[in-house]
């Protein structure tokens, strides 16, 4: 009879362990691909918005399960090292894992490479980090969570233009987002009164020796010199971490160093910069800054712990152009449990994601898309460097005009 008794409680036992296994599987995981620079340029980017995803997912498996919605999240991140190639491979690698739904790449060029390839396999894609006019397209699979290089070219002109200069030399890397930002800059800049802008040719992605370009500089700097003098003329370098190598050919070059230089935002709280002395000196010499897409102190609630948790968890401060990758995964979340699922029509994804986002405010607060699917609102932080004690850090300057 013991026996008996045994096997019923056991036979009950099992019932009821695989009743609540079923319970527990009752979801469908819906994974979305990140493509991030983890190991390339621009990893100060790529390292922190892979911490702010995966928390972000942790949140909303967390609530899912909570409110019993049958889904559930992971992500699989590629490291495109700003490799447009790469960042091809790994988008036909995401789709063939049945991944639509893709955050990143973060730079302009990827996204110009893999735009083609997501429109026409029905993907949405949420750039944290493209800026470039160029990619600024209606009703394609392209969404981006940042302010475009319009936006942030047109502040940091003001900016410039507000300290006193009026002569400017505009400097970028050859790929889409950093000439974007410098034609945007210099676009606006030449819209002021009384000013003068130098373009100087994009130099080479695969650029070691910076001497012809710092030779080019230094003549434009002696031409615009003559017209303004030294203290109204600056220079605008629109770059991803090779300006350490810029800078540090640069240092100790007294014409370089007698004006003021600026940067864009794929040049901001880099860490490559703090290990060469010689590169802090001369961006510390010439007063450089650049913009960092602002956190708005109406959301300080949301982003300031989310910041901490970023930072424990990487060992890298996130910025919010990171911060927006988190509050992407949450929108996408948002937008397969409203569909139950992803649409299979593009029209449908992409128009549901668009009113999804309208409706959230997140970490980096209210998100406006404009009619090309790209943020249309934000405002910049200015960040340079310092030397306390011996020690060269990155820190804040002011706010945007």
């Amino acid at each position: 009879m013991k026996k008996l008794i045994a096997v019923v409680v056991l036979a009950v036992v099992v019932i009821f362990a695989g009743c609540k296994k079923e319970e527990e599987q009752n979801f469908t995981t819906i994974n979305v691909g990140a493509m991030l620079s983890l190991t390339g340029n621009w990893s100060t980017l790529g390292i922190p918005s892979k911490a702010a995803i995966e928390i972000a997912v942790e949140e909303i498996n967390a609530d899912f399960e909570a409110r019993n919605v049958p889904f559930r999240f992971a992500s699989s991140v590629y490291d495109t090292k700003l490799d447009t190639a790469l960042a091809k491979t790994y988008m036909n690698d995401a789709l063939n894992a049945g991944m639509r739904l893709i955050i990143g790449p973060q730079s302009s060029a990827e996204v110009g490479a893999i735009k083609s390839f997501a429109d026409a396999n029905k993907m949405l894609v949420v750039s944290q980090g493209s800026t470039a006019s160029s990619l600024a397209i209606a009703n394609d699979a392209i969404y981006r969570y940042c302010p475009g290089d319009a936006i942030e070219g047109s502040a940091i002109a003001s900016s410039i233009y507000d300290e006193g200069k009026r002569g400017l030399i505009v400097v970028a890397r050859d790929d889409a987002g950093n000439i974007g930002l410098q034609n945007s800059v210099k676009t606006a800049f030449d819209a002021k009164a009384s000013t003068t802008v130098e373009y100087v040719t994009p130099y080479s992605t695969t650029t070691t020796d910076y001497t012809s370009l710092l030779n080019d500089i230094k003549t434009r700097i002696t031409t615009l010199s003559a017209t303004y003098g030294d203290t109204a003329v600056c220079v605008y370098l629109a770059s991803f971490d090779e300006a350490v190598d810029i800078f540090n050919q640069a240092n100790g070059d007294s014409l370089l160093q007698s004006v003021n230089w600026y940067g864009g935002d794929g040049f901001i709280k880099s860490n490559a910069i703090l290990s060469s002395s010689a590169a802090c000196d001369f961006a510390i010499a010439t007063s450089y800054y650049a913009p960092e897409f602002g956190l708005p102190m109406s959301a300080q609630s949301k982003w300031q712990p989310l910041t901490a948790a970023i930072l424990s968890r990487c060992g890298q401060q996130p910025d919010a152009y990171a911060i927006a990758a988190y509050d992407a995964m949450w929108v996408l979340a948002r937008t397969v449990e409203a569909n139950n699922g992803v649409p299979a029509d593009a029209a449908n994804l992409r128009n549901s994601f668009v009113a999804q986002t309208a409706q959230f405010s997140g970490a980096t607060g209210p998100i406006t898309l404009n009619a090309n699917g790209d943020r249309g609102n934000g405002s910049f932080d200015y960040w340079g460097l310092q030397k306390v004690n011996g020690v060269y850090s990155w820190k804040f300057v002011k706010k945007s005009l």
